[in-house]
């Protein structure tokens, strides 16, 4: 939607940039968790969301060419190959719950149309076994549920295979996006697979006799049966998806008309029913709705041009919204409320503003605005705006929150999560604070020194390197809050180790860079130890047979006698000079015929 009338392209980079700047260390893609002063708190990852940047970059890339400030399509390929090396199980090519889960699966993380473009843009050949993956666990839930084909939020691996057990019956909020996702398939790409017409066919139908023709009364969750399962509401994420279901079959034209009718008279709010998780899903469905998401490679990129004026048939602003004042005060909350405006042709939508910022959108006359800090004065405004976008804006209200002088709990829990000859990785408990809203920072003293260059937030892997051979050490943490409040842990006793029990890292990105009828020669990228005067070695295994007759030192390495357009399974095996081992991913490699 960026052109040259907006600022949808500098929008877009400073969003990219922001991704950048929060990486999780040792991979390409995003720590999951960020708090509101932009510190990460949890560095593990969220898969989704690392799926769905690559995808935005490759569209900025067929939008804006990639020879600007940012290569889109080589940032794209770098998360792409970061996402099947350290997010998808292997041999089953679904997709994890994270980086370090060994067995558990969130539904909705499988987004095929995403994946077949992630293949035709890498040649990497495994998307498709991706693909795959994702329609035999939709056909799974398509069978297993004939009269909704509904699929629960998650469930886990067995011994690396999908049996699809282990899981819920929880059809809510994370697996409401799975109609759309499957459903986006078959609008971009056809019925190369008959469930991508089937499967959103079946669920639309199911949904919109359950709902009886009113979209606004969706319950935020259903069992996989079908039957009920919350008690309040939450339509605008159940309905989006299910109204990009509906267009895979003509038969559901008055369904799609229903929902869309629905759905285009709401707004985005802070305020329940809406609410970023709900809205940005109802978003994205209404852009698919509308024709502004199409499978853009085979699209020309969007007009450079200005947008068409339109000349609004509503001029008049409403009234004014009178007596905004103060109702009540916490350490991260100040209450507001306001007179209603009125407004000659619309229902008014109030935004609140602190400073030139816009941090709320409601319906009614009230807010709670959250997420601030304590003690520190802000200024308010409220804007009445009407459906055609004219607004009046409040006077300015100061208020300041209130004051913090407690100090956190005392840090407990204190452990070491792992030892190696010059390291320690520290864990310890989360302490609790009164500020509710804010993140609590900490430092790490080794013998009564800070070692720690940068506040730490992350309280289960902190990584104390350099360290002396066989030597214990003094530890405490010290837990500080927003304003400044200290506690400080009782002193713990650690010791580095005599010798080498650490396995070296993973020997990532194993891939064939020559494949022929009799060989295939591989590349991986090296692993690194905490024994750094050490030889690390490489050994090569097709499926259980070691191939290399001795130890390797360098990183790539020819298998031969093979058999033409036969598949074989590939794996690393790195050792440190101690003989610690690890293991690499498997990769699976067709010879040529």
């Amino acid at each position: 939607m960026a052109n040259s009338s907006n600022s949808g392209h500098s929008d877009f980079d400073a969003l990219y940039r922001y991704y950048k700047s929060h990486i999780t260390p040792g991979y390409y893609l995003m720590a999951w968790k960020i708090d509101k002063d932009g510190n990460t708190v949890d560095p593990y990852v969220a898969p989704d969301g690392d799926i769905d940047v690559a995808l935005a970059l490759l569209m900025a890339h067929k939008q804006w060419g990639s020879k600007g400030e940012i290569n889109y399509m080589e940032e794209a390929q770098k998360i792409i190959a970061n996402i099947m090396e350290h997010l998808i199980y292997k041999p089953s090519y679904i997709v994890k719950k994270g980086i370090n889960t060994t067995s558990s699966v969130i539904s909705s993380y499988e987004i095929p149309a995403w994946f077949k473009l992630f293949g035709e843009v890498t040649g990497d050949e495994r998307w498709d076994k991706a693909v795959e993956a994702a329609y035999d666990m939709f056909s799974h839930y398509y069978h297993l549920n004939p009269n909704t084909g509904l699929v629960p939020y998650q469930w886990t691996l067995t011994n690396g295979e999908a049996t699809y057990s282990g899981g819920d019956t929880n059809y809510g909020f994370d697996a409401s996006r799975i109609p759309w996702r499957v459903g986006q398939d078959f609008l971009w790409n056809g019925t190369a697979s008959a469930l991508a017409h089937d499967f959103p066919d079946r669920n639309v139908k199911w949904f919109i006799e359950k709902i009886e023709g009113k979209p606004e009364n969706t319950y935020a969750s259903y069992n996989i049966d079908g039957s009920n399962r919350a008690t309040y509401y939450s339509p605008r994420n159940m309905v989006g998806p299910m109204a990009v279901a509906a267009m895979v079959d003509s038969s559901n034209q008055a369904s799609l008309d229903l929902m869309y009718n629905y759905l285009r008279t709401l707004e985005p709010t802070t305020d329940w029913p809406g609410g970023y998780f709900q809205d940005t899903v109802m978003v994205m469905s209404m852009l698919v709705l509308t024709g502004n998401m199409p499978n853009f490679y085979d699209e020309k990129p969007y007009p450079k041009d200005t947008l068409p004026e339109i000349t609004p048939t509503d001029a008049t602003p409403p009234s004014k919204p009178l007596n905004v004042t103060v109702t009540g005060q916490t350490l991260g909350t100040i209450d507001l409320a306001w007179d209603a405006a009125a407004d000659d042709q619309s229902e008014v939508t109030y935004e609140i503003t602190r400073g030139s910022s816009l941090i709320h959108v409601t319906k009614n006359t009230s807010a709670k605005i959250d997420y601030l800090d304590p003690g520190i004065e802000y200024s308010f405004t409220v804007i009445a705006r009407d459906r055609a976008g004219n607004k009046t804006y409040s006077d300015t209200v100061k208020a300041s929150t209130v004051a913090d002088t407690t100090p956190p709990a005392q840090p407990t829990g204190l452990r070491v999560r792992a030892a190696s000859l010059n390291s320690l990785i520290l864990g310890w408990s989360q302490a609790a604070d009164n500020d509710m809203n804010g993140s609590l920072a900490y430092d790490v003293y080794v013998d009564d020194k800070k070692v720690n260059t940068e506040d730490i937030y992350f309280t289960s892997g902190y990584r104390i390197n350099d360290l002396k051979q066989a030597t214990a050490y003094s530890i405490k943490i010290v837990a500080k809050d927003k304003s400044g409040n200290t506690s400080t842990s009782n002193v713990f006793l650690a010791s580095t180790t005599a010798t080498d029990v650490t396995p070296p890292s993973k020997p990532f990105f194993l891939k064939p860079t020559k494949i022929k009828k009799d060989r295939v020669t591989l590349e991986w990228e090296p692993s690194t130890d905490d024994d750094t005067k050490g030889t690390i070695t490489y050994d090569v295994y097709k499926g259980t047979e070691k191939v290399n007759p001795v130890p390797l030192t360098n990183t790539s390495f020819t298998v031969t006698d093979l058999t033409p357009q036969t598949e074989y399974v590939f794996k690393i095996v790195a050792k440190d000079a101690a003989g610690n081992t690890s293991e690499g991913y498997i990769y699976e490699v067709m010879t040529e015929k």
